[in-house]
């Protein structure tokens, strides 16, 4: 697949599979529907044949049938509009102020002093900041997986915002716990 993707356009789909895929990993398992097209970026192959790879992500899709299963998936897709903030109160730019500024605190709290080698923001608007921002934030799979499934962009950002909040608040609380028992059959 990803010797195949080089040869041609370097374009790779990612689709996360559903519970249960360990049954069936070999074979075709369910996989979402939302789903992304990368570029790839990097490719590095192992001494195993396996390969390491770097993607930047170019579009959601949805998937609307496969053409192949063996020896790796093909599908045929359509392409997601990404819908722009269409609300006249709504003001990009001080928006995105406010987003950086929760962003960095959240960031500074975890360690990250970097933030800035770590995602490019400018000259992108504010939908690709926020896709950006899902891609590498530590969300869990189902998050970022709700997060692409997400059509309105507004609603997108305001659950963004809310996954960065429950994790400055849990940060808070666990900096706030004193005492670690040594067995944790007490927790």
């Amino acid at each position: 697949m990803v010797e195949e993707a080089t040869a041609g356009d370097h374009l790779i789909g990612m689709a996360l599979l559903k519970k249960g895929w360990e049954n069936s990993y070999f074979g075709c398992p369910d996989v979402y529907e939302t789903a992304c097209v990368g570029k790839i970026q990097q490719v590095e192959k192992l001494y195993d044949g396996k390969y390491n790879i770097m993607l930047y992500g170019e579009s959601r899709v949805k998937i609307v049938e496969f053409v192949q299963s063996h020896p790796f998936r093909v599908a045929r897709v359509e392409y997601l509009n990404e819908g722009a903030f269409k609300e006249k109160q709504f003001n990009e730019k001080e928006e995105v102020k406010l987003f950086f500024e929760l962003l960095h605190n959240y960031l500074n709290k975890i360690g990250v002093e970097n933030y800035d080698d770590c995602i490019k923001f400018e000259p992108h608007c504010l939908e690709s900041i926020i896709n950006q921002v899902a891609s590498i934030l530590d969300f869990t799979v189902q998050e970022k997986q709700d997060l692409l499934e997400q059509n309105d962009m507004k609603v997108r950002f305001e659950k963004i915002k809310m996954l960065i909040n429950k994790k400055l608040m849990a940060l808070n609380i666990a900096r706030k716990i004193k005492f670690i028992p040594k067995d944790p059959s007490w927790n």
